[in-house]
């Protein structure tokens, strides 16, 4: 045992050579390393400053120096110039082992009795024999940085910290902070959770609150219980299960080396508990959900009562002219009934379109996640509307499914019987031959039963969207916008390697990767899955990815957009035939088929517009040099209406122009409506006998000419605005410009998963659009989409941060783009 005197020159000491006796221990550090053997620090004995006899400096010869490794526990002693331990005087051994402490108090403490303070680090709980693994001194820890930060001229040290990152990332491991995953930040105990007090929960009305009952068997319940906790928290807890018995008289130190414990005890239990937010949008909010609910049982029971009224002598209304109708009567006879129904589906179409935009978050949510068919490759916004509900349903997608064929009901069969149920007697022949004869506005009992049903059958099922949207939890904390939004959600665990070679894929190859794989959403951000194995049966029924193959919408390819123009030209054309022919039977037998195409027209434009409003933000990188809110841009997250006003606001024109095309399409099913009622043949008459015909009444007695022109205008207006747009739109928008839709959460993120640009969304899972358009300017970059070099060295296709290496093409692959020796210039 090798000791030492150190003089510390404490200012409590009252002599200046009275110095501090303690021992240095022998033992050695266990190290792997050959070395020589080094000392650590053991608890000292103190002399009292009263009662020790000062102690004699040392010898002035200079013993041989040794120094000592600083261990775990260390004091800085003062006073001596060498900064090393010098030989502690020898002192008598005491006179017995039991003495008292006065009488011990000025002795060291002998070398049998000596701690080593070292040895702490390692002690072993009560009852525990654990091996406890040595803590490395120096951790490693991978600093986040910045790829752009290397620009201009690199050292051969850059050089080799930027290819050493490459390599990493060539291999699939993530670098720069991405896939670092995510910790508990709280571990409380099983017991614990069971015995805390029960948390008050929220309803769904966020005004009433209900005391959580215990159950009779808490321990088999602690896992919802945990669930409840972490929700209520806001944020992962761990619990931990630990039901063994400790043994507080059995004390066990360290693991002696080479020598085997007998009993071995079992892990902890752990299971982490991630909170699940419950971010809506509004449309998809109880009192909302409620009020178009209350708004289709109204709807029906007033429109009974309007037929129960129109069975009345004298109908809804009579009259002989339309002069004799009140301005008031005749809008609401004319108008107020299809405007109810076109309003009543487009609040229809704002839950629904939530719903599909937002389902595969939710079933990423639920516990043990969802199959990537069933979330990643997911596409309702594009699909056609009336495939759209089979399948959901093939999918189990029932909230999807439900609320597709309520809005199928309310936008296309509602306005078409609202406008057929309304009847002018007598018939148009009767009226013709005799233009004074009485005229009442009925009600057709047939119709006006199939609309209540209608009414009633939306109702029902929009109390059972009711109950699935507001029973469970969107797993979002907010609302998930644009390029950004998605990124923000993946960079958190190593979700991206799972789209390696990817960059110009087909949907089809990207679903035969992923069928097979689970992803799971928990604290806004997504994780696959890796240790649920899926099953074959379930696998297998998405042998289809049902994507288009085509890089393009179908309405911006000529098989869409050219049958769509010609569509509306030929409607174009049968308004004024039906109207001043013979053909105007049609409209006599049926009023409903003008209203009828004016809906397929409606629903046609709708894909249309989904089409530009989903591609606008890939439109503008594809310019290159785009702002940052380019990637926080998200058009399809906007309700109708608002995203015009958006889009004139950001000088959007083609946005602007096609959605509020939408806006006059709506008002088209409006004026068709109104003009399948009135005989055009009569304003031709009227206009070959008089020269001032504005205040004349028609022939049939529902309109005057001036409504007459005022409706036909109009109605000619707003087919004429769609065919120039349409026209315009497949014009500057027919080609290309990406290998693939950007119609599913996997195909936007095969575009940016080998991005430098990820680095910047390192912690940005939990913040809002505002937040992270402000957090993107602040570094001040722009971004782009063509041919890039990713973080890991190679040529990628995908959106990245400027300055990429070239645009994308059609057909040409970007990446040989820089090696002519590859190509074949005899055939070129």
């Amino acid at each position: 045992m090798a000791s030492s005197t150190y003089f510390s020159g404490d200012q409590y000491r009252r002599h200046s050579d009275q110095a501090l006796n303690h021992k240095v221990s022998a033992l050695s550090e266990s190290s792997d390393s050959p070395g020589p053997l080094r000392g650590r620090e053991s608890l000292v004995s103190l002399q009292s400053m009263y009662e020790s006899p000062p102690v004699p400096p040392p010898n002035t010869s200079a013993p041989e120096p040794q120094e000592y490794g600083g261990g775990q526990w260390s004091v800085p002693f003062l006073g001596n110039s060498s900064g090393r331990y010098q030989p502690v005087s020898p002192t008598p051994p005491a006179s017995g082992r039991f003495k008292s402490f006065r009488g011990r108090v000025q002795d060291t403490i002998h070398e049998d009795e000596s701690i080593d303070m070292s040895l702490l680090g390692a002690a072993a709980p009560p009852a525990r024999s654990d091996v406890y693994s040595a803590i490395p001194r120096d951790e490693p820890a991978e600093p986040a940085f910045d790829m752009t930060s290397f620009s201009g001229p690199m050292g051969l040290e850059e050089q080799a910290f930027v290819k050493s990152l490459q390599e990493q990332e060539a291999n699939g491991r993530l670098t720069g902070g991405l896939g670092r995953g995510e910790e508990p930040n709280t571990r409380i105990s099983r017991e614990l959770l069971i015995s805390s007090p029960p948390s008050r929960q929220r309803t769904f009305t966020r005004s009433l609150s209900v005391r959580r009952s215990l159950t009779t068997n808490a321990h088999s319940n602690w896992r919802s219980l945990g669930q409840e906790e972490a929700n209520r928290r806001g944020e992962a807890i761990e619990v931990i299960v630990d039901g063994r018995a400790v043994d507080l008289s059995s004390m066990t130190g360290p693991r002696t080396v080479g020598v085997e414990q007998e009993t071995a005890t079992p892990p902890l239990e752990k299971q982490v508990f991630y909170p699940q937010p419950n971010w809506k949008p509004f449309s998809m909010r109880w009192p909302y959900l409620l009020f178009m609910v209350l708004l289709s049982i109204v709807l029906g029971i007033a429109q009974e009562l309007v037929y129960r009224m129109s069975r009345r002598p004298g109908g809804l209304f009579h009259f002989t002219s339309a002069q004799d109708l009140n301005p008031g009567l005749y809008f609401v006879f004319k108008f107020v009934p299809t405007i109810i129904t076109v309003t009543y589906g487009v609040l229809w179409q704002n839950t629904d379109f939530e719903v599909k935009r937002l389902e595969a978050f939710y079933q990423m949510s639920k516990m043990g996640g969802a199959l990537a068919s069933e979330s990643l490759n997911v596409d309702y916004i594009t699909l056609f509307n009336f495939t759209r509900p089979l399948l959901a349903l093939h999918r189990k997608h029932y909230a999807v499914a439900i609320s597709s064929v309520t809005t199928l009901l309310a936008v296309s069969l509602v306005p078409t019987l609202g406008a057929a149920s309304l009847v002018l007697t007598p018939d148009r022949a009767t009226r013709l031959v005799n233009p004074d004869v009485l005229k009442v506005i009925t009600v057709s009992a047939v119709l006006s039963r199939v609309l209540t049903g209608t009414f009633f059958v939306i109702a029902i099922l929009g109390s059972v969207l009711f109950y699935q949207l507001t029973t469970r939890r969107s797993g979002l904390q907010a609302d998930v916008k644009g390029i950004a939004g998605i990124a923000a959600m993946a960079v958190v665990s190593h979700i991206m390697t799972d789209f390696k070679d990817m960059d110009t894929a087909k949907p089809k190859d990207i679903h035969l990767k992923l069928k097979h794989r689970r992803y799971a959403l928990r604290n806004s951000s997504l994780f696959s899955e890796d240790a649920i194995l899926s099953s074959t049966q379930n696998t297998d029924k998405y042998k289809e990815t049902r994507l288009s193959e085509n890089p393009h919408p179908v309405m911006l390819r000529k098989e869409g957009s050219i049958p769509f123009i010609v569509g509306v030209i030929l409607f174009l054309i049968l308004i004024p035939v039906v109207l001043f022919t013979s053909a105007s039977v049609i409209t006599d037998k049926a009023p409903w088929v003008i209203t009828a195409l004016a809906v397929c027209i409606k629903l046609s434009w709708g894909s249309l517009e989904t089409s530009i409003r989903m591609l606008e933000p890939y439109y503008i990188l594809a310019g290159r040099h785009a702002p940052p809110k380019t990637l926080t841009l998200d058009y399809t997250a906007m309700p109708f209406g608002v995203v015009a006003f958006r889009a004139l606001f950001n000088r959007h024109w083609i946005v602007f122009l096609v959605c509020w095309g939408t806006v006059l399409v709506e008002a088209l099913t409006i004026f068709a409506t109104s003009l399948a009622q009135v005989e055009g043949k009569d304003f031709l008459a009227l206009v070959e006998d008089k020269g001032d015909v504005l205040d004349e009444e028609l022939g049939s007695g529902s309109e005057t000419v001036r409504s007459f022109i005022i409706t036909l205008g109009l109605t000619v207006f707003i087919l004429f605005y769609i065919w120039i747009m349409a026209t315009i739109v497949f014009i500057r928008r027919r080609r290309p410009f990406l290998p693939r839709q950007p119609n599913s959460i996997a195909s936007v993120l095969a575009f940016m998963h080998q991005s430098k640009m990820l680095y910047n969304f390192v912690g940005t899972s939990k913040l809002t659009n505002t937040q992270m358009r402000e957090k993107l300017e602040e570094f001040g970059k722009t971004y782009g989409l063509g041919w890039f070099h990713g973080r890991d060295g190679q040529t990628h296709c995908g959106v990245d941060e400027e300055e990429l290496t070239g645009n994308y093409k059609h057909g040409v692959d970007g990446s040989q783009g820089n090696m002519p020796w590859t190509t074949d210039w005899q055939t070129y």
